[in-house]
């Protein structure tokens, strides 16, 4: 799908840790990618959070799979396929993107990590005609494998 060995990670190894990068588009189709493309510095999420305003699209990836959330029309799309629920159907205001990591840590009894595990959490928020809050969350793994919720 995308290309991750195209980034350089200039002697730090963050991206390791990682099955899946960001890469956000906003209104003025200027992205703001989670490493630099040149320098492989990690851009922090603060950066997109700073612009939620003109945000129209956050993209979830790895070389094989992306979540793409649409925060023009609140869509949801796996590999550019849309998730068919009948909740995207809905006529939607105010659609705010969700996203965060969960780091599962087992620990041996001297204090040493066993297992670490990154959950990802995509997805949007909105307002239906009546002024309602809704949400919609992928909860993704290691591997790209996903439930949604809400």
């Amino acid at each position: 799908m995308f290309n991750t060995m195209n980034i350089n990670l200039g002697g730090d190894n963050s991206i390791s840790n990682l099955a899946f990068i960001w890469s956000a588009y906003f209104k003025n189709n200027i992205p703001i990618f989670q490493f630099d493309l040149e320098t492989g510095k990690e851009n922090r999420f603060k950066l997109v959070k700073e612009k939620f305003d003109d945000l129209d699209y956050f993209i979830l990836w790895n070389k094989e799979k992306a979540f793409k959330v649409d925060l023009i029309n609140g869509l949801i799309f796996f590999n550019n396929n849309q998730t068919i629920v009948e909740e995207f159907k809905k006529k939607k205001t105010n659609i705010r993107l969700i996203f965060f990591r969960r780091h599962k840590v087992k620990l041996s009894e001297q204090m040493i990590e066993k297992k670490h595990e990154i959950i990802y959490f995509l997805g949007f928020q909105y307002q239906d005609e009546n002024k309602n809050n809704h949400k919609i969350i992928l909860q993704i793994d290691k591997d790209g494998n996903w439930i949604i919720g809400d």
